[in-house]
């Protein structure tokens, strides 16, 4: 099994380098994408010891982990994880998403924050209500369906794949994941806000909304 990690960076030069090094003690390779950052994400990546990509301009997350997930496909990648590169998720909990994705024969795993104290309010809002809205259009499953921490297989990778540029690539994966039938389970991971004044703003859940939508009666 080869199992490479997807960290999508922005500006994250301060805080990207442990996120590495712990990610590369459960997976055999690193890919970062920076996504045009103004600061040293890119050669902090590389030093870090990441396989690290750096876009011409700034496109958003979606787009910067759509590439780095295709590049993980070229590696021949079995599985495939997604984490954030500031810290919000805990590398340490990489082994607990393999093993669910494995024990149970899944196509994918979700790393679901609980809707604590830890979350803030308004984003504890927007996760339940995104949440909700996936599950009334897209009968998805899904309680977080806004984490950005996911374990899938490359078998699933082409069902799973998003047009989604920016934030609206997480409502995506859940969108899709229910679309197309996948197994799937959630797994209880750390609620960890960094910075709590960054993340999905109001306009960013309100698009999303619009996308569900969209989808649905494309559906």
């Amino acid at each position: 099994m080869k199992i490479i990690a997807v960290i999508p960076a922005f500006n994250e030069s301060k805080r990207i380098e442990p996120v590495i090094k712990k990610t590369k003690r459960f997976v055999d390779e690193v890919i970062v994408v920076d996504d045009h950052s103004r600061d040293n994400t890119y050669e902090t990546a590389k030093k870090a010891g990441a396989k690290a990509i750096r876009l011409i301009s700034n496109m958003g997350a979606g787009f910067a982990t759509r590439v780095g997930c295709d590049l993980a496909m070229k590696n021949r990648a079995d599985i495939i994880i997604t984490l954030d590169a500031d810290g919000q998720h805990d590398p340490e909990e990489i082994p607990k998403l393999l093993k669910t994705l494995q024990e149970y024969n899944l196509d994918i795993v979700f790393g679901s924050r609980p809707r604590n104290e830890n979350m803030p309010k308004i984003r504890r809002l927007g996760n339940w209500g995104l949440s909700f809205i996936a599950k009334i259009l897209f009968n998805s499953k899904v309680k977080d369906t806004q984490t950005g921490y996911h374990a899938f297989t490359s078998k699933a990778y082409p069902m799973i794949r998003w047009s989604s540029s920016r934030y609206g690539v997480v409502t995506e994966f859940a969108v899709n994941v229910a679309k197309n039938g996948l197994r799937c389970k959630e797994v209880e991971v750390k609620t960890i806000y960094v910075d709590k004044n960054f993340g999905m703003r109001k306009r960013d859940a309100v698009r999303a909304t619009i996308s569900m939508l969209k989808w649905r009666i494309k559906k």
